[in-house]
């Protein structure tokens, strides 16, 4: 078995859709190019390299170039989606997408149908191209990868991010990294953990901004910087969304609630035991048998009780 390669990436040459007409053959050729096909109707039948490849609705065949592909077999009016580009090859399953699998319709055609309307069209660039090509690749790799391998990629990410927070680290970085698109390096990590990278990366950030502004006398600004941020007032925002406070008033009530605690050190412990006591006896003392309590005036107005 051969996989596609996600080092270096391939680049897109041109695509089309394909409608066979009835007892058509595939050509038979030595081409330049490896071929993405992506079968929507019909059989597609052909040889390469003597090796007989029969394709089916729901399934792609990336054919590799400098290959011998005979057509000499008839297909059965195949529908296919095709994608010319320079890709290269590996043997082991590690480096990429496996050249033959299954594929859900459902989710590449809206991305075939863009696709083909953008180069036919010519209003797509090089890099919008080559963008679609690899949604459609992140695509077809999420068909194939056992679930237990995505939570394992998906972990790294995480991993990866709690390690990096504190520098300039960014979506489009995280995804060359691991050799995704953007967007399914956002699918992959939200489908593990129920949040983008990007929302963890915030949490990574905020929580190491806390600690430090409970814990060090640094400025607020240089904390900011420290956890990641280039912006000021993008970290006040985001702080004050997450605490609902400022920083320096965060800092501030936890100082004033550390002085509290240390002028009477005994006064939570004390007040705990009064709260054990009164439980054990049967509920608070203004409720104990014997003990008068203030005469409750009825409530005239009809409202409810706060």
């Amino acid at each position: 078995m051969y996989y596609l390669c996600r080092k270096p990436l391939p680049e897109f040459v041109l695509c089309a859709m394909r409608h066979f007409e009835p007892g058509e053959h595939h050509v038979t050729r030595i081409f330049d190019k490896s071929v993405l096909i992506l079968m929507f109707e019909g059989i597609l039948r052909f040889e390469e390299d003597k090796e007989e490849i029969e394709l089916y609705p729901g399934e792609y065949y990336i054919q590799r170039a400098g290959l011998f592909q005979n057509g000499r077999l008839p297909s059965e009016r195949p529908v296919y989606f095709y994608l010319h580009m320079d890709a290269s090859f590996s043997d082991k399953a590690a480096d990429g997408i496996p050249v033959r699998g299954k594929f859900s319709q459902s989710a590449v055609k809206a991305l075939v149908e863009e696709y083909e309307r953008r180069f036919r069209s010519h209003e797509g660039s090089y890099f919008a191209l080559n963008g679609l090509m690899y949604e459609i690749f992140a695509e077809l790799e999420n068909s194939t990868l056992p679930a237990n391998t995505r939570t394992l990629i998906a972990r790294d990410i995480k991993r990866f991010i709690a390690s990096e927070y504190a520098g300039s680290l960014s979506l489009s970085r995280i995804a060359e990294r691991y050799g995704y698109s953007e967007d399914y390096t956002i699918k992959l990590f939200k489908n593990e953990f129920g949040i983008t990278p990007y929302q963890y990366l915030l949490q990574k950030r905020l929580a190491q901004a806390e600690h430090l502004l409970l814990s060090t006398s640094d400025p607020v600004e240089e904390i900011s910087r420290k956890v990641g941020y280039n912006d000021f007032s993008t970290f006040y925002r985001d702080f004050r969304k997450k605490y609902g406070m400022s920083p320096s008033a965060k800092r501030a009530k936890t100082e004033a609630a550390g002085e509290k605690a240390r002028l009477n050190p005994d006064g939570n412990a004390a007040e705990e035991a009064r709260a054990e006591k009164r439980e054990a006896e049967g509920g608070p003392e203004d409720k104990k048998p014997g003990k008068k309590t203030a005469k409750q005036k009825p409530n005239l107005t009809g409202d409810p009780k706060v």
